[in-house]
């Protein structure tokens, strides 16, 4: 038995590692983006002065800009040769804070006066557009203050500008809410996972299964476990070992095994992508006790592995017909 507990073992600290690792790239969306995705649950930030923003900024939530000071910039945004939007400069308390819009609420803003409101979420200046938007006004506002004798530098000009624009294009934020329940779930699932590896390490005799359950009470056991460790194999691959007696499904995380001499029916089943195209051929064998084992083997391992289950067990059933379905209904144990 103790070569079924290494097995196991080994295929426990195999699906800790991969479901371990699945879950961190899970997690590293909500990582990166976790202020906008914490913000967006948070509702709308207000701000009506520069200590406000750099709050709403900094929480990443949805924000409202209120200011008597917005003013264009003359510089589009441009979708296929089509202006859809438009940026602003929205002034709160002497900052500049960039601003897209689209073109209706740009010119609706333009045109009244007295305080006026802006919503959008932050996006930092990595695309090409917002870099070569922001570089432009920059240099336009830096020349500007050069001819007007303003006493003013390069460097305190550009410190003037807000790091992140306010994206009133896109809407007032991304709905978080949708992807953080789909993470959500996702996660919640690969954790069952998880932990079921960590039992396999732990409590590996929990996951022996012999006929249809969790091995409790197999008399020969230790034999099983010798044949598995020792041999004589009558075949074997990386997902399949058979022995004179039993036989041995290793594929993936799963531990499962047999006898021989209780298989009853044996046929090939090809498999079809969308009911046309033929990929392959599944080998069914199926038990007395109703378990069916499903392998997948090339044409000259199915072969091999139905002359072995032919040899071992002479009146099995052999071919998939009506008949031979109803030969198996008539040979399994009863419920």
């Amino acid at each position: 038995m103790n070569e079924f507990k290494t097995i196991i073992r080994k295929k426990g600290i195999s699906k800790t590692i991969t479901y371990t690792i699945l879950i961190f790239i899970m997690l590293l969306p909500v990582i990166i983006l976790h202020k906008p995705m914490i913000g967006s649950f948070k509702g709308t930030c207000i701000a009506t002065n520069f200590k406000e923003l750099q709050k709403c900024s900094d929480s990443g939530r949805p924000t409202t800009i209120k200011t008597t000071n917005i003013y264009d910039v003359s510089y589009n945004y441009i979708v296929d040769d089509k202006v859809v939007g438009k940026f602003l400069d929205v002034d709160l308390e002497g900052h500049v804070i960039l601003t897209l819009a689209d073109v209706a609420t740009a010119d609706e803003l333009l045109n009244k006066t007295g305080e006026r409101e802006i919503s959008g979420h932050f996006n930092s200046f990595r695309s090409k557009v917002f870099k070569d938007t922001l570089k432009k006004v920059e240099n336009d506002y830096i020349e500007r203050f050069a001819l007007e004798s303003e006493t003013i530098t390069t460097e305190q000009a550009r410190g003037m500008f807000f790091p992140y624009l306010l994206n009133q294009y896109d809407g007032e934020g991304f709905p978080y809410i949708i992807p953080v329940i789909i993470i959500g779930i996702i996660i919640i699932l690969l954790l069952f996972k998880l932990i079921e590896g960590i039992k396999m390490i732990l409590k590996p005799e929990r996951f022996i299964i012999y006929k249809r359950t969790m091995l409790k009470n197999e008399e020969n056991i230790e034999k099983a476990s010798f044949e598995l460790q020792n041999g004589p194999y009558l075949f074997q691959n990386k997902n399949v070992k058979i022995t004179n007696n039993y036989i041995f499904d290793l594929k993936g995380y799963r531990f499962t095994y047999h006898k021989i001499n209780e298989a009853v029916w044996m046929y090939e089943q090809k498999i079809k992508r969308y009911g046309l195209v033929e990929t392959g051929t599944y080998l069914i064998i199926k038990f007395k006790d109703k378990v069916s084992y499903t392998l997948t083997l090339n044409l000259t391992e199915r072969k091999k592995v139905m002359e072995i289950l032919r040899v071992k067990n002479p009146k099995i059933i052999k071919g998939y017909s009506e008949e031979a379905k109803e030969q198996y209904q008539n040979n399994i144990t009863k419920p």
